[in-house]
């Protein structure tokens, strides 16, 4: 009985987020590690006989497009400083808080849940796509299936990145 609840909730959080008129569409990468090893430890490939700590610290990464997705900030506004020309914020806060639901339903053999490290890209408009990165997820009931919120952090060096053109 209990747990009807966070699933209640999670539905109501996914069609508000796809629905809500603040709803920014964006693009959703997951980091795939090029790098094969002939040893594992605990799952993970080896690094000449040492176990590799985080996918990372791997230099030879490629970048997979998961899906489209909508994003939808959930905390309060942060004051930020107008620029020079006086046509925008300079956002300094550097984390949001947000809701993120992959386009396709989840019975879409394409639909993926977001985890940690997968980069979004804000789609503000045709020209201008802001990357975040999921550092962690947070969740508000203690009943499972748990709601999450998503803590993004900005990763201004990923927009110079090839892979994600498109």
């Amino acid at each position: 009985m209990l747990h009807s609840v966070p699933m209640q909730i999670n539905k109501a959080a996914r069609s508000v987020t796809l629905r809500h008129p603040n709803g920014i569409p964006c693009h959703a990468f997951r980091q795939r590690v090029l790098r094969h090893a002939d040893g594992g430890m605990g799952g993970m490939p080896t690094l000449g006989g040492l176990g590799v700590l985080d996918s990372s610290d791997e230099p030879d990464v490629e970048w997979e497009l998961l899906g489209d997705a909508k994003l939808l900030i959930v905390e309060n506004f942060q004051p930020s400083t107008v620029v020079d020309r006086g046509d925008a914020l300079d956002n300094a806060e550097p984390q949001i808080v947000a809701l993120i639901e992959a386009l396709r339903p989840a019975e879409d053999p394409a639909h993926f849940m977001t985890k940690t490290k997968d980069v979004l890209y804000m789609l503000l408009h045709a020209d201008v796509k802001i990357a975040y990165e999921v550092v962690a997820i947070d969740g508000d009931i203690n009943i499972a299936p748990y709601s999450r919120k998503y803590i993004l952090h900005k990763r201004d060096d990923l927009t110079y990145i090839n892979g994600f053109k498109g």
